[in-house]
């Protein structure tokens, strides 16, 4: 979390972008309700998560999120997971 409040900084910092960022305590039950408020506000989404990107828990979030605020979305739900940013060095 404190890594990513850093990157969300700097977003609105260089870029001018503002995010929103929600740190969920629990998996089991997920807040889906604050996330799905957040995206049907902002009309994007971006997982982050320290697990694989293959089985990790943001597909459970993207899947759930895609069917309750497809309409809402402006732009594909991402993902960035901490296998991904080791391949990249």
């Amino acid at each position: 979390v404190h890594v990513l409040r850093e990157v969300a900084a700097m977003a609105q910092e260089k870029l001018g972008v503002s995010c929103e960022l929600i740190d969920l305590r629990t998996i089991l039950p997920w807040d889906i309700e604050t996330v799905c408020k957040s995206v049907v506000k902002t009309g994007r989404l971006l997982i982050s998560h320290e697990a694989p990107v293959t089985g990790g828990f943001a597909a459970e979030i993207s899947t759930t999120v895609q069917e309750e605020c497809f309409l809402n979305l402006e732009a594909p739900i991402s993902r960035v997971s901490y296998d991904q940013l080791l391949k990249r060095g």
